[in-house]
Protein backbone atom coordinates (compact mmCIF):
# COMPACT_ATOMS: atom_id res chain seq x y z
CA UNK A 1 0.00 0.00 0.00
CA UNK A 2 1.34 3.43 -0.99
CA UNK A 3 0.92 5.69 2.04
CA UNK A 4 2.11 9.06 0.67
CA UNK A 5 2.38 10.98 -2.55
CA UNK A 6 3.76 14.36 -3.55
CA UNK A 7 6.74 15.70 -1.64
CA UNK A 8 6.44 15.27 2.15
CA UNK A 9 8.40 18.11 3.71
CA UNK A 10 9.91 16.28 6.68
CA UNK A 11 11.93 13.76 4.65
CA UNK A 12 13.08 16.44 2.22
CA UNK A 13 14.36 18.53 5.11
CA UNK A 14 16.16 15.72 6.95
CA UNK A 15 16.97 13.22 4.22
CA UNK A 16 16.13 9.53 4.24
CA UNK A 17 17.62 7.81 7.30
CA UNK A 18 18.60 4.21 6.60
CA UNK A 19 18.68 0.98 8.62
CA UNK A 20 19.83 -2.56 7.70
CA UNK A 21 17.74 -5.42 6.35
CA UNK A 22 17.19 -8.48 8.54
CA UNK A 23 19.51 -11.21 7.21
CA UNK A 24 19.38 -13.80 10.00
CA UNK A 25 17.09 -15.37 12.58
CA UNK A 26 16.94 -13.41 15.83
CA UNK A 27 15.52 -13.85 19.31
CA UNK A 28 14.16 -11.11 21.55
CA UNK A 29 11.58 -10.37 24.23
CA UNK A 30 9.35 -8.24 22.00
CA UNK A 31 9.19 -7.85 18.21
CA UNK A 32 7.61 -4.58 17.06
CA UNK A 33 6.02 -4.62 13.61
CA UNK A 34 6.00 -1.11 12.13
CA UNK A 35 8.71 1.51 11.94
CA UNK A 36 6.75 4.75 12.16
CA UNK A 37 6.36 7.02 15.16
CA UNK A 38 4.48 4.33 17.12
CA UNK A 39 7.18 1.73 16.52
CA UNK A 40 9.83 4.24 17.52
CA UNK A 41 8.03 5.14 20.74
CA UNK A 42 7.61 1.47 21.60
CA UNK A 43 11.21 0.66 20.80
CA UNK A 44 12.38 3.50 23.01
CA UNK A 45 10.12 2.78 26.00
CA UNK A 46 10.46 -1.01 25.93
CA UNK A 47 14.24 -0.89 25.64
CA UNK A 48 14.51 1.60 28.50
CA UNK A 49 12.38 -0.80 30.57
CA UNK A 50 15.02 -3.49 30.08
CA UNK A 51 13.29 -5.55 27.39
CA UNK A 52 15.17 -6.85 24.36
CA UNK A 53 13.26 -5.42 21.43
CA UNK A 54 13.43 -5.62 17.64
CA UNK A 55 11.67 -3.26 15.20
CA UNK A 56 10.72 -4.49 11.71
CA UNK A 57 9.64 -2.07 8.98
CA UNK A 58 8.30 -3.27 5.65
CA UNK A 59 9.62 -0.28 3.67
CA UNK A 60 11.71 2.59 5.02
CA UNK A 61 11.62 3.65 8.66
CA UNK A 62 9.50 6.74 9.21
CA UNK A 63 8.77 7.15 5.51
CA UNK A 64 5.13 6.05 5.56
CA UNK A 65 2.27 7.88 7.25
CA UNK A 66 4.69 9.41 9.75
CA UNK A 67 6.42 11.39 7.01
CA UNK A 68 3.06 12.84 5.90
CA UNK A 69 1.90 13.74 9.41
CA UNK A 70 1.45 17.37 10.40
CA UNK A 71 2.26 16.33 14.01
CA UNK A 72 -0.13 18.75 15.66
CA UNK A 73 -0.12 17.65 19.29
CA UNK A 74 -3.61 18.37 20.60
CA UNK A 75 -5.64 17.04 23.49
CA UNK A 76 -8.69 17.76 21.31
CA UNK A 77 -10.10 14.80 19.39
CA UNK A 78 -11.89 14.70 16.05
CA UNK A 79 -14.99 13.82 18.08
CA UNK A 80 -16.13 16.58 20.45
CA UNK A 81 -16.21 15.61 24.12
CA UNK A 82 -19.96 16.26 24.22
CA UNK A 83 -20.53 13.90 21.28
CA UNK A 84 -18.00 11.29 22.38
CA UNK A 85 -19.82 10.92 25.70
CA UNK A 86 -22.91 9.81 23.75
CA UNK A 87 -20.90 7.16 21.90
CA UNK A 88 -18.68 5.62 24.54
CA UNK A 89 -20.09 6.90 27.83
CA UNK A 90 -19.16 9.84 30.01
CA UNK A 91 -16.36 8.13 31.94
CA UNK A 92 -14.50 6.75 28.91
CA UNK A 93 -14.93 9.99 26.94
CA UNK A 94 -13.58 12.07 29.81
CA UNK A 95 -10.63 9.71 30.19
CA UNK A 96 -9.91 9.84 26.46
CA UNK A 97 -9.61 13.62 26.54
CA UNK A 98 -7.52 13.59 29.71
CA UNK A 99 -5.31 10.88 28.24
CA UNK A 100 -4.57 13.04 25.21
CA UNK A 101 -3.84 16.01 27.45
CA UNK A 102 -1.38 13.77 29.27
CA UNK A 103 0.04 12.66 25.91
CA UNK A 104 0.71 16.20 24.70
CA UNK A 105 2.77 17.01 27.78
CA UNK A 106 4.37 13.56 27.71
CA UNK A 107 5.73 14.10 24.20
CA UNK A 108 6.88 17.58 25.19
CA UNK A 109 8.72 16.26 28.25
CA UNK A 110 10.33 13.56 26.14
CA UNK A 111 11.65 16.07 23.62
CA UNK A 112 12.67 18.76 26.06
CA UNK A 113 14.16 16.67 28.87
CA UNK A 114 15.09 13.16 27.70
CA UNK A 115 16.27 13.31 24.10
CA UNK A 116 19.46 15.02 22.87
CA UNK A 117 17.41 17.30 20.58
CA UNK A 118 13.95 18.82 21.00
CA UNK A 119 12.90 17.55 17.53
CA UNK A 120 11.27 20.88 16.76
CA UNK A 121 8.94 20.62 19.76
CA UNK A 122 7.20 23.90 20.52
CA UNK A 123 4.26 24.66 22.78
CA UNK A 124 1.54 26.77 21.19
CA UNK A 125 -2.21 27.44 21.28
CA UNK A 126 -5.24 26.08 19.45
CA UNK A 127 -8.24 27.90 17.96
CA UNK A 128 -11.22 25.62 17.36
CA UNK A 129 -13.44 27.62 15.02
CA UNK A 130 -17.19 27.40 14.55
CA UNK A 131 -17.58 26.94 10.79
CA UNK A 132 -21.20 28.12 10.72
CA UNK A 133 -23.31 30.44 12.91
CA UNK A 134 -25.34 27.41 14.03
CA UNK A 135 -22.14 25.83 15.42
CA UNK A 136 -21.43 28.65 17.88
CA UNK A 137 -23.70 27.31 20.63
CA UNK A 138 -22.20 23.82 20.28
CA UNK A 139 -18.69 25.27 20.56
CA UNK A 140 -19.66 27.09 23.75
CA UNK A 141 -21.19 23.91 25.18
CA UNK A 142 -18.03 22.01 24.25
CA UNK A 143 -15.90 24.54 26.10
CA UNK A 144 -18.03 24.14 29.20
CA UNK A 145 -17.71 20.35 29.04
CA UNK A 146 -13.94 20.51 28.77
CA UNK A 147 -13.61 22.97 31.63
CA UNK A 148 -15.81 20.63 33.65
CA UNK A 149 -13.07 17.98 33.58
CA UNK A 150 -10.29 20.46 34.27
CA UNK A 151 -9.18 21.38 30.72
CA UNK A 152 -8.73 25.13 30.48
CA UNK A 153 -10.07 27.02 27.45
CA UNK A 154 -11.57 30.38 26.59
CA UNK A 155 -14.76 30.90 24.58
CA UNK A 156 -14.37 33.74 22.08
CA UNK A 157 -17.40 35.26 20.33
CA UNK A 158 -17.33 36.60 16.78
CA UNK A 159 -16.38 40.20 17.60
CA UNK A 160 -13.53 39.10 19.88
CA UNK A 161 -12.12 36.74 17.26
CA UNK A 162 -12.11 39.48 14.66
CA UNK A 163 -10.51 41.99 17.00
CA UNK A 164 -7.77 39.72 18.38
CA UNK A 165 -7.01 37.44 15.43
CA UNK A 166 -8.69 38.95 12.33
CA UNK A 167 -10.65 35.71 11.95
CA UNK A 168 -14.11 35.67 10.36
CA UNK A 169 -15.72 32.98 12.46
CA UNK A 170 -18.91 33.01 14.55
CA UNK A 171 -17.08 31.73 17.65
CA UNK A 172 -14.07 29.69 18.79
CA UNK A 173 -12.42 27.94 21.70
CA UNK A 174 -8.93 29.21 22.49
CA UNK A 175 -6.77 26.65 24.28
CA UNK A 176 -3.24 26.16 25.49
CA UNK A 177 -2.00 22.59 26.19
CA UNK A 178 -1.10 22.29 22.50
CA UNK A 179 2.23 21.63 20.82
CA UNK A 180 3.84 20.68 17.51
CA UNK A 181 6.89 18.64 16.58
CA UNK A 182 8.87 17.29 13.63
CA UNK A 183 7.54 13.70 13.46
CA UNK A 184 10.28 12.33 11.22
CA UNK A 185 13.08 13.70 13.38
CA UNK A 186 11.36 12.48 16.53
CA UNK A 187 11.01 8.98 15.08
CA UNK A 188 14.69 8.63 14.25
CA UNK A 189 15.93 10.32 17.41
CA UNK A 190 13.94 7.87 19.52
CA UNK A 191 15.25 4.89 17.57
CA UNK A 192 18.85 6.05 17.62
CA UNK A 193 18.75 6.60 21.37
CA UNK A 194 17.15 3.19 21.89
CA UNK A 195 19.77 1.54 19.68
CA UNK A 196 22.41 2.75 22.14
CA UNK A 197 20.58 0.68 24.77
CA UNK A 198 20.28 -2.43 22.59
CA UNK A 199 17.29 -1.95 20.30
CA UNK A 200 17.69 -3.59 16.88
CA UNK A 201 15.98 -1.91 13.89
CA UNK A 202 15.50 -3.46 10.46
CA UNK A 203 13.87 -1.97 7.39
CA UNK A 204 12.76 -3.51 4.08
CA UNK A 205 11.79 -6.50 6.22
CA UNK A 206 8.16 -7.48 5.82
CA UNK A 207 6.41 -9.43 8.58
CA UNK A 208 4.16 -12.02 6.96
CA UNK A 209 2.65 -14.04 9.79
CA UNK A 210 3.28 -15.34 13.26
CA UNK A 211 2.56 -18.55 15.11
CA UNK A 212 2.26 -19.25 18.81
CA UNK A 213 4.83 -21.76 19.99
CA UNK A 214 3.96 -24.81 22.08
CA UNK A 215 3.09 -23.79 25.60
CA UNK A 216 1.60 -20.50 24.38
CA UNK A 217 4.24 -18.32 25.99
CA UNK A 218 6.22 -17.30 22.91
CA UNK A 219 5.79 -16.71 19.19
CA UNK A 220 7.70 -17.11 15.96
CA UNK A 221 7.26 -14.34 13.41
CA UNK A 222 8.06 -15.17 9.78
CA UNK A 223 9.38 -12.52 7.40
CA UNK A 224 9.17 -12.27 3.62
CA UNK A 225 12.92 -12.81 3.46
CA UNK A 226 12.57 -16.28 4.99
CA UNK A 227 13.96 -15.33 8.40
CA UNK A 228 12.36 -15.87 11.79
CA UNK A 229 12.06 -13.69 14.87
CA UNK A 230 11.38 -15.61 18.05
CA UNK A 231 9.90 -13.46 20.80
CA UNK A 232 7.76 -13.51 23.88
CA UNK A 233 5.35 -10.98 22.41
CA UNK A 234 4.49 -9.24 19.14
CA UNK A 235 3.46 -5.58 19.11
CA UNK A 236 1.70 -4.48 15.92
CA UNK A 237 1.76 -0.76 15.12
CA UNK A 238 1.41 -0.82 11.36
CA UNK A 239 -1.96 0.90 11.27
CA UNK A 240 -3.69 -0.80 8.35
CA UNK A 241 -0.63 -1.76 6.30
CA UNK A 242 -0.39 -5.36 7.54
CA UNK A 243 -3.87 -6.76 7.05
CA UNK A 244 -3.06 -10.28 8.24
CA UNK A 245 -1.80 -9.00 11.58
CA UNK A 246 -4.60 -6.53 12.37
CA UNK A 247 -8.21 -7.23 13.40
CA UNK A 248 -10.55 -6.57 10.49
CA UNK A 249 -13.29 -3.99 10.08
CA UNK A 250 -12.18 -1.63 12.81
CA UNK A 251 -10.95 1.26 10.69
CA UNK A 252 -11.95 3.39 7.71
CA UNK A 253 -9.28 4.71 5.37
CA UNK A 254 -9.03 8.40 4.62
CA UNK A 255 -6.69 10.49 2.54
CA UNK A 256 -5.60 13.91 3.76
CA UNK A 257 -3.84 16.67 1.84
CA UNK A 258 -1.26 19.23 2.91
CA UNK A 259 0.18 22.38 1.35
CA UNK A 260 3.16 24.26 2.81
CA UNK A 261 4.32 27.83 2.28
CA UNK A 262 7.80 29.20 1.92
CA UNK A 263 9.83 29.95 5.08
CA UNK A 264 9.04 33.07 7.09
CA UNK A 265 5.48 33.61 5.88
CA UNK A 266 3.95 32.43 9.17
CA UNK A 267 5.66 35.28 11.02
CA UNK A 268 3.01 37.74 9.82
CA UNK A 269 0.00 35.61 10.80
CA UNK A 270 -2.46 37.57 12.99
CA UNK A 271 -3.19 34.33 14.88
CA UNK A 272 0.35 34.19 16.29
CA UNK A 273 1.39 30.69 17.35
CA UNK A 274 -2.13 29.24 17.31
CA UNK A 275 -3.02 26.14 15.36
CA UNK A 276 -6.38 26.43 13.59
CA UNK A 277 -9.06 23.84 12.95
CA UNK A 278 -12.82 23.93 12.67
CA UNK A 279 -16.14 22.27 13.40
CA UNK A 280 -16.87 21.40 9.75
CA UNK A 281 -16.28 17.79 8.74
CA UNK A 282 -14.05 17.40 6.89
CA UNK A 283 -12.14 20.35 8.36
CA UNK A 284 -8.99 22.20 7.46
CA UNK A 285 -6.19 22.66 9.97
CA UNK A 286 -3.05 24.79 10.16
CA UNK A 287 0.21 24.99 12.06
CA UNK A 288 3.60 26.65 11.78
CA UNK A 289 7.00 25.05 11.24
CA UNK A 290 10.17 26.10 13.08
CA UNK A 291 11.38 28.00 10.00
CA UNK A 292 8.16 30.00 9.81
CA UNK A 293 6.20 28.14 7.15
CA UNK A 294 2.41 27.95 7.14
CA UNK A 295 1.16 24.37 6.92
CA UNK A 296 -2.45 23.88 5.78
CA UNK A 297 -4.02 20.44 5.77
CA UNK A 298 -7.41 18.85 5.28
CA UNK A 299 -9.92 18.23 2.48
CA UNK A 300 -10.00 14.66 3.82
CA UNK A 301 -12.05 12.01 2.10
CA UNK A 302 -12.90 8.36 2.64
CA UNK A 303 -11.03 6.04 0.28
CA UNK A 304 -11.06 2.33 -0.47
CA UNK A 305 -7.39 2.12 -1.32
CA UNK A 306 -4.44 4.50 -1.39
CA UNK A 307 -4.38 5.49 -5.04
CA UNK A 308 -3.36 9.08 -5.62
CA UNK A 309 -3.41 11.27 -8.70
CA UNK A 310 -1.21 14.32 -9.13
CA UNK A 311 -4.03 16.25 -10.77
CA UNK A 312 -6.22 15.64 -7.72
CA UNK A 313 -3.39 16.69 -5.41
CA UNK A 314 -3.05 20.03 -7.22
CA UNK A 315 -6.80 20.61 -7.04
CA UNK A 316 -6.87 19.85 -3.33
CA UNK A 317 -3.99 22.25 -2.70
CA UNK A 318 -5.83 25.04 -4.52
CA UNK A 319 -8.94 24.50 -2.42
CA UNK A 320 -6.97 24.36 0.83
CA UNK A 321 -5.34 27.70 0.10
CA UNK A 322 -8.72 29.24 -0.81
CA UNK A 323 -10.36 27.98 2.39
CA UNK A 324 -7.45 29.25 4.45
CA UNK A 325 -7.73 32.74 2.99
CA UNK A 326 -11.48 32.77 3.62
CA UNK A 327 -10.86 32.42 7.36
CA UNK A 328 -9.37 35.91 7.58
CA UNK A 329 -10.70 39.40 6.94
CA UNK A 330 -7.56 40.35 5.02
CA UNK A 331 -5.29 38.52 2.54
CA UNK A 332 -2.53 36.36 4.04
CA UNK A 333 0.76 36.07 2.16
CA UNK A 334 1.15 32.45 1.10
CA UNK A 335 3.53 31.14 -1.58
CA UNK A 336 3.25 27.41 -2.15
CA UNK A 337 6.46 25.40 -1.65
CA UNK A 338 5.46 21.77 -0.86
CA UNK A 339 2.33 19.71 -1.50
CA UNK A 340 1.68 16.13 -0.40
CA UNK A 341 -1.00 13.66 0.61
CA UNK A 342 -1.12 10.77 3.04
CA UNK A 343 -3.37 7.93 4.15
CA UNK A 344 -4.61 7.57 7.70
CA UNK A 345 -7.17 5.43 9.46
CA UNK A 346 -10.14 6.50 11.55
CA UNK A 347 -12.42 4.52 13.83
CA UNK A 348 -16.13 5.13 14.34
CA UNK A 349 -15.50 6.85 17.67
CA UNK A 350 -12.18 8.54 16.72
CA UNK A 351 -10.34 6.59 19.43
CA UNK A 352 -7.33 4.34 18.87
CA UNK A 353 -7.10 0.66 19.70
CA UNK A 354 -4.39 -0.08 22.26
CA UNK A 355 -4.09 -3.42 23.97
CA UNK A 356 -4.78 -7.10 23.31
CA UNK A 357 -7.42 -8.73 21.12
CA UNK A 358 -8.86 -12.18 22.00
CA UNK A 359 -8.27 -13.51 18.49
CA UNK A 360 -4.53 -12.76 18.55
CA UNK A 361 -2.70 -14.49 21.43
CA UNK A 362 0.62 -12.98 22.56
CA UNK A 363 -0.02 -9.92 20.38
CA UNK A 364 -0.41 -6.32 21.49
CA UNK A 365 -1.80 -3.60 19.27
CA UNK A 366 -0.83 0.06 19.09
CA UNK A 367 -3.18 1.28 16.39
CA UNK A 368 -3.17 5.07 16.73
CA UNK A 369 -6.00 5.74 14.31
CA UNK A 370 -7.40 9.24 14.01
CA UNK A 371 -5.95 12.72 14.06
CA UNK A 372 -3.94 12.33 17.28
CA UNK A 373 -1.41 9.77 16.13
CA UNK A 374 1.64 11.13 17.92
CA UNK A 375 0.03 11.43 21.34
CA UNK A 376 -1.60 8.01 20.88
CA UNK A 377 1.85 6.61 20.08
CA UNK A 378 3.23 7.78 23.41
CA UNK A 379 0.19 6.47 25.28
CA UNK A 380 0.46 3.09 23.55
CA UNK A 381 4.16 2.82 24.37
CA UNK A 382 3.55 3.52 28.05
CA UNK A 383 0.48 1.28 28.30
CA UNK A 384 2.16 -1.70 26.64
CA UNK A 385 5.45 -1.17 28.50
CA UNK A 386 3.60 -1.22 31.82
CA UNK A 387 1.60 -4.31 30.89
CA UNK A 388 4.74 -6.23 29.88
CA UNK A 389 6.56 -5.25 33.06
CA UNK A 390 3.76 -6.12 35.46
CA UNK A 391 2.21 -2.71 36.03
CA UNK A 392 -1.19 -1.16 35.33
CA UNK A 393 -1.28 2.13 33.40
CA UNK A 394 -4.01 4.60 34.29
CA UNK A 395 -5.32 4.63 30.72
CA UNK A 396 -4.91 0.90 30.00
CA UNK A 397 -8.65 0.28 29.67
CA UNK A 398 -9.55 3.56 27.92
CA UNK A 399 -8.69 2.47 24.38
CA UNK A 400 -9.23 -1.30 24.50
CA UNK A 401 -11.01 -3.55 21.99
CA UNK A 402 -13.84 -4.33 24.40
CA UNK A 403 -15.65 -1.06 23.74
Amino acid sequence: MILTTGQPFWITERGLVRYPVLTEDVTCDVVIVGGGISGAMLGYYLTRAGLRAVVLEQRYVGAGSTSASTAMLQYELDENLVDLRKKVGVARANEAYLANLYGVHGVAHLCQHELPTDCGLRYCHSLYLASRPTDAAAVEEEGDARRGIGISNEFLPEAELLRRFQLKSPAALYSADTAEVNPYELTHTLLQQAQLAGLRVFERTEALRYEVNSGGKSVTLHTAGGHKVRAGHVVVCTGFAAADLVPRDIVNLHSTYVVLSRPGQADALPTGDAQLWETARPYIYTRRTPDGRIMIGGRDEVIKQSTFQNALLENKADKLEKQFQELFDQPIAFTRDFVWAGVYGETDDSLPYIGQHPDFPQVWFALGYGGNGTTYSLLAAEIIRDALTGRQHRYASTFGFER
